[in-house]
């Protein structure tokens, strides 16, 4: 998964600038940041990290239950406050993410901003 990962973080580099804030990847027994966006290093701890792959493996074991009959899951995206999240579900246990800033899926937080207001 290294290796994917590392493409994954040149190709982002390339795509997204300095909009790209973390790669990485994890699995049941691994965790590795391939990249991360300079003026963020201090921010990411080991536990910060920790609580994150604690949360996506929840997410994704979640997303297997919620229904199963779309199949498994490939790839998913979480709008978080300053950013956004994009996780490719490589297995069950093996996952590989990268985060980038919020304004890069301008379309996608618009639509869910607008979802919001209707819910309100």
């Amino acid at each position: 998964m290294k290796s994917q990962a590392s493409k994954l973080a040149e190709y982002c580099e390339r795509r997204l600038g300095d909009s790209l804030r973390v790669v990485g990847f994890y699995s049941d027994n691994d965790l590795e940041m391939t990249y991360i966006r300079d003026d963020l290093v201090d921010k990411y701890s080991n536990d910060m990290v920790e609580t994150f792959i604690d949360n996506s493996q929840k997410i994704q074991k979640d997303l297997q239950l919620l229904d199963s009959g779309m199949g498994e899951p490939e790839a998913s995206l979480h709008a978080m406050e300053d950013g956004l999240i994009i996780q490719f579900h490589i297995s069950i246990e093996d996952v590989i993410f990268f985060s980038m800033e919020r304004e890069v899926g301008r379309n996608f937080t618009q639509f869910i901003d607008e979802c919001r207001k209707q819910m309100s």
